[in-house]
Formats: C-alpha cells, structure tokens, sequence
C-alpha cells in the first residue's frame, strides 16, 4: 500500500541584513519626518501666541473706545507700597472677557495680600489666564514653575504663586537712547516731564488715585489715541518676553546673574511687567531682540521661543513678527508714539 507523505512548504524568513535595511529605512523616514512634525507644532504655537495677542490688542482698543486713552501702564492705588503697583494687564481684564476674575481683585490691599493671592491658589492673583501665556514659552526663569505660577521663593515669599504672564507692555525706548532721526536722545524732548521722557504708551507714571474709572486727574498716567502721531500702526504697545517670573540683575564683571526677588516682572497683576527698552547696540549693547541668555531675564528686551524673532503688537490691533536681525533705529522707532521717526516696512 502506497503511503503518501505530505511535505510542508517552508515560508522565506527575513535575514538579518534584510532586517536591518528595514530598519534603518524606517529610522530615514523619522529623521525626514521629525523636522516636519516639529515644524508643524511651533507653527501652530505660532498662531496661538498671534491670537492671544489679537486678543490683549482688542482689549486695549476697547478700553482706549470707553475710556478715551489707553489703560495706564503702572500706577500706585492710595495705601499699596511701590513694590505692589498694579498694571496694564490689570485694568483691562474685563475687555478680554475677564470681568468676573477683576472683580474678585481687592484693590485695597497688595495683590501678593489675601484675598488677592492666597496659599490654595485660590485666589485672583493666582490665576494663569491663557491669553496671556505664550505656547511655545520653554526656557523659563528659575522661580517660574511649569504651571506658570512663581514659585520657591525664600526672600518675599508672599509673591509665591502669583500667575505669570510672557508678554510686556512698552512704555518707549529708554530715555537715554540716541534718536538717530532726531540726533538727540529720546528722553531730551525739551520739556521736563516724565510723562514726555517716556515716549511710548503704556507708561511707568505712578498715581495715587485709582484710575480706573474716569477722571481728569488720570490724563498724566495715562496717552490717548490722538497722541500717538507716528501712527498708531507704527508704535508697540505690547510685545513678547516670555518665560519671566522675577527679574535678575547683571554682576559688574557680567558673570552671574543676582536674583531681585522682590521685583515680579512676571506676574501679570505686577506693576513690574513693563518696560522701556534698553540694550542699543549703538552703545555697544547686543540687539534688544533676542539677545545673549544672561541678558534673558536682567535687561528690558523682547525675548520668546519661537524660531527667528518676536511677535508684537501694534495700536491699531495688528500683530506684527519682527525679526532677530531688525535694525536697532527699526524697533527703537517702532516702540515710540511721538518721535516723529520714519519708517519703511
């Protein structure tokens, strides 16, 4: 009897060298993909920090159409100390739909005080507000959490869990910047005020008197549309400086960096997130945008994480990307409302 035996048919296996050309193949295609995937995060990121600026500029023309002037950039309620002053980012809460959260402010006390900034994070001080965090924010001072809070303070302690915020408002150039339009240096306007020393809009001026509602008395901290004669879409109101929670002081010898833990630039209810700008390469210092990392968190400047510059925003609600390589008499001019510079973009 025959007897029939069945063979089974052996299946090609994968040799080591085949293996290993797959892999790689697949390791080409990661490396080529990457970039792209990465590239289209911070373009995203991108567009939210653009949007949130749209948003703080849509606040502040709304305040500018009740109020007739800007909000002013700093200022002193009767009764809280210097260091406690209160900012632009304040008052005009309730233009970017934060009228419930400004409310809740106690304008009596220093915002690091109860009930304005307590221990549970509870309180509206504490808040992180979305609008005013940019996305791609990665390098972070050393009291900034990754919550966006300041936190791990030992020397002021009561500023602990403040909520931060990564753009500044632009009070003008530093007064003592040469105009090269005018050839005189941009504080010399031939009056002896500060308010005309300051040259942008949101100004440092501190007051006594609450100015939140209007008053005759809040025209001296304050600048009205009509004043910004280099035109409004030509003047900085606000831009980028990201990743700020306190600010640090440069050491003469420029080597390390002192901590001023009792001036929160970073927080939003601060007086201290304001700033002339001040590093001109003109006078040996590097650009103002973007410069070196021990000038990140020391000096008035633009600084962010996206690729290639800075975003800012204009009076008239636009936002504009300026660039790493823009030309100091550039953003010099572009930060001052009245000092008759022409531009060409």
């Amino acid at each position: 009897m025959l007897q029939v035996v069945a063979t089974r048919r052996r299946r090609p296996a994968f040799t080591l060298v085949e293996l290993l050309v797959v892999i790689a193949i697949i390791g080409v295609l990661v490396a080529l993909l990457l970039p792209a995937i990465q590239a289209a995060r911070e373009a995203a990121r991108r567009s939210q920090c653009t949007n949130n600026l749209k948003q703080i500029g849509l606040g502040l023309l709304n305040y500018e159409s009740l109020k007739k002037h800007f909000p002013p950039g700093r200022y002193k309620p009767a009764g809280i100390t210097e260091k406690n002053m209160l900012s632009w980012s304040v008052w005009h809460l309730p233009y970017i739909e934060q009228g419930n959260l400004f409310d809740q402010i106690d304008f009596s006390l220093p915002l690091t005080s109860a009930p304005n900034n307590k221990t549970d994070l509870t309180g509206p001080t504490n808040s992180v507000i979305a609008t005013y965090i940019c996305p791609s924010t990665s390098r972070r001072q050393r009291f900034r959490g990754e919550d966006n809070r300041i936190t791990g303070l030992t020397s002021n302690p009561e500023n602990n869990g403040l909520g931060c915020l990564d753009y500044m408002g632009i009070p003008g150039p530093d007064p003592d910047v040469l105009n090269r339009n005018s050839g005189e240096v941009y504080g010399n306007d031939g009056a002896n005020s500060l308010r005309n020393i300051q040259r942008g809009v949101l100004l440092k001026l501190n007051s006594d008197v609450i100015c939140r509602f209007p008053a005759e008395v809040c025209s001296s901290a304050t600048v009205a549309f009509k004043e910004i004669t280099d035109g409004s879409s030509y003047t900085i109101v606000v831009g980028e400086s990201s990743g700020k929670a306190t600010e640090e002081e440069l050491r003469p010898d420029g080597e390390e960096n002192i901590y001023l833990t009792n001036q929160t630039s970073g927080a939003w209810a601060s007086g201290r997130n304001i700033s002339a700008i001040d590093l001109d390469p003109l006078a040996g210092d590097p650009s103002a945008i973007n410069p070196p990392d021990k000038y990140q968190f020391s000096k008035e400047e633009f600084f962010s994480d996206h690729p290639g510059g800075v975003h800012t925003l204009r009076c008239d609600g636009s936002v504009h990307f300026m660039a790493d390589d823009t030309s100091r008499d550039i953003y010099f001019a572009l930060c001052s409302r009245d000092a008759g510079e022409i531009i060409a973009e």
